[in-house]
């Protein structure tokens, strides 16, 4: 069942259609972050008042927390090695602003950052699907809730960073999500966000064939639209930069799949004649946000 909704960022009802491809109610069982599933993502619009881009109308909300909660991804597993080393790259930012201290992931999938985070902070995580949690125990003995972020768990004040990668995009209500972290951190405390830019070049160059356009995918930004909600919930931004990630170049190519047979197949033949699909490549596409914000004191 979709629901119909209103702007995410100003709560105005007037948008204007950008993209529409609908979905099948049915993909949002197996709404992993790494899906493949970029051709079918739902109608795409973007708010006529604030300009931000959001999914409407959307599965229900019922529907999207069962399909989180059950999220079952061994395909995020084939990655760890470049998942890890993304995980330090995120770190050496967080650490220009925050040495120490506490620090909750939201959404800590099968826990690679946080297991390198632990080396520098006491590291906790939230995480729906009980698939990802079960391994992040199990293989980095770390404290991860099988928990959406409407949870109680934590008292306000608890944390001196809290972390977001590849999260904002999916969550129900991004703005309550931010105030949420807000109350969780200390006055001061670092809230470090990565999700993917609308308004970059490859997204306008692209279209409706652009990566980041996908079915668990709900929100949409641009650096004025973060920005701005960002500052509704109480902070400053501090930095803010493009995000580059190290993978394979098997699994770049993957993220090709649905673009033109003919570029998909000339990068395919390319990386099999120099045998480097295994190799990591390093890539800032420049289509990324990477932002660090304070709360005010």
């Amino acid at each position: 069942m979709l629901e119909k909704v209103n702007c995410p960022l100003c709560g105005e009802d007037n948008c204007s259609v950008l993209y529409h491809r609908p979905y099948a109610l049915g993909s949002m069982s197996d709404c992993a972050a790494t899906t493949d599933q970029f051709a079918t993502y739902g109608r795409i619009v973007r708010c006529v008042k604030c300009g931000m881009v959001y999914t409407n109308p959307r599965p229900a909300r019922d529907a999207l927390l069962a399909g989180y909660g059950s999220c079952v991804d061994d395909a995020y597993l084939q990655e760890s090695s470049s998942r890890s080393i993304n995980a330090h790259l995120s770190l050496n930012v967080i650490k220009r602003f925050a040495q120490s201290g506490r620090l909750l992931e939201i959404g800590s999938a099968t826990g690679y950052f946080l297991n390198a985070a632990r080396a520098d902070f006491d590291a906790v995580g939230l995480e729906p699907s009980e698939w990802a949690c079960k391994i992040a125990r199990e293989r980095f003995k770390l404290e991860v809730y099988a928990e959406p972020i409407e949870t109680d768990r934590f008292p306000r004040g608890s944390f001196d960073v809290v972390a977001m990668t590849d999260v904002i995009e999916h969550l129900i209500d991004p703005k309550d999500a931010f105030r949420r972290a807000a109350d969780w951190l200390k006055p001061g405390g670092l809230l470090y966000v990565v999700t993917p830019d609308v308004s970059s070049l490859s997204a306008l160059l692209l279209r409706g064939f652009w990566w980041g356009l996908r079915p668990a995918h709900i929100h949409y930004f641009d650096r004025e639209t973060l920005r701005r909600m960002l500052k509704e919930a109480g902070f400053e931004v501090r930095l803010e930069k493009s995000f580059g990630r190290m993978f394979s170049y098997g699994y770049w190519l993957s993220r090709l799949r649905n673009y033109p047979r003919l570029v998909y197949r000339s990068v395919e033949a390319a990386i099999e004649g120099l045998g480097v699909k295994e190799k990591l490549l390093y890539l800032d596409t420049r289509d990324s946000m990477e932002v660090c914000a304070r709360k005010a004191a």
